[in-house]
């Protein structure tokens, strides 16, 4: 009887086998390790399926800052193969200061007056004030912004008109309190707090966002298939598998602050550019990229995960 030895076939089975899954895990365009704080590389290419809103996601960044430093109007579009920076140059507030003599800062494609006021050091308020900005506080791409107040010599000149003119008392302001149809006061009423925003899911909380320990959101628990809901009005900026460790994953903007990310789910069932209201089913709950069924939600607040249960107004008893 001949023998045939197997060895070299299992061999070359084994090494087959293995280039696979080589091959299948460099297709992940990001790595499904988390990076850690401050140690963000300077650059990343990007791969196909990437968008503007999943990078920025990775690396905790604000995708509006994203979008300055690379020069990448609104809609954000980026392509395969282009190298974006992760980190502002460390010229371009000096050089942007500078040539308009420090007086004036230029506004470009991406900036916030919070994120201008933030990025020169200046108090949002005061660079309001000496604009004449006022409240939602929109500025253009272009727009010269004044860094100070106006010059002396008109806070001067005002003040001298002003010796020339009698002094005359000021009218006392009388507090008016609305009335409604009944003829009762109405009390004031505070949006502080309330966000308008609702539950995701109606699974039980089974875990808490805690800055301390790393954890980015909450998780709800349920069965395969249960329904995800938008937490908000908004609009899909992303849908897709590009983040490992969060599976099939959406995103949903809902102003140019506030983003909320909805992972591991097993159907997406809306696409980029979707508008979506709060309380449509958008996927169904799965364990894509990651060990159970479960529902990981995440606010995010320029970039930086922050507490959903600040934003989340129905949750009793959980």
């Amino acid at each position: 009887m001949r023998r045939y030895c197997s060895t070299p076939w299992l061999l070359v089975i084994a090494i087959s086998i293995a280039g696979c899954s080589s091959n299948r895990s460099s297709l992940s365009p990001v790595s499904n390790q988390t990076h850690l704080a401050g140690e963000i590389p300077q650059s990343y290419t990007v791969r196909t399926g990437d968008s503007l809103y999943m990078i920025a996601m990775e690396f905790d960044l604000d995708y509006l800052d994203l979008a300055r430093w690379n020069g990448i109007p609104s809609p954000y579009t980026i392509h395969r193969g282009q190298n974006l920076r992760l980190h502002p140059s460390q010229t371009s507030s000096t050089t942007n200061r500078a040539a308009t003599g420090g007086k004036y800062y230029i506004v470009q494609s991406g900036d916030t007056l919070s994120v201008v006021a933030e990025k020169l050091g200046l108090r949002m308020g005061d660079l309001a004030r000496w604009n004449r900005l006022k409240s939602p506080y929109r500025i253009h791409v272009g727009q010269k912004l004044r860094l100070s107040p106006q010059t002396l010599s008109l806070q001067a000149s005002s003040g001298a008109e002003s010796k020339t003119q009698p002094k005359l008392k000021p009218k006392l302001k009388l507090k008016q309190s609305r009335v409604n149809s009944s003829g009762k006061v109405a009390k004031r009423s505070s949006a502080r707090g309330s966000t308008g925003f609702t539950n995701p899911s109606s699974g039980k909380i089974v875990q808490r966002y805690s800055k301390q320990r790393g954890i980015t959101g909450v998780e709800f628990s349920g069965k395969r298939g249960d329904p995800i809901l938008a937490a908000g009005d908004g609009k899909v900026v992303y849908s897709g598998t590009g983040l490992v460790r969060y599976g099939k994953l959406l995103i949903i903007k809902h102003d140019n602050n506030l983003l909320t990310a909805y992972a591991h789910n097993s159907q997406l069932q809306v696409g980029e550019g979707d508008l979506v209201k709060i309380g449509q089913q958008i996927a169904k709950m799965g364990s894509s990229g990651t060990d159970r069924v479960k529902l990981h939600f995440e606010v995010r607040k320029r970039g930086k995960p922050v507490d959903p249960m600040n934003y989340l107004s129905a949750i009793s008893g959980r």
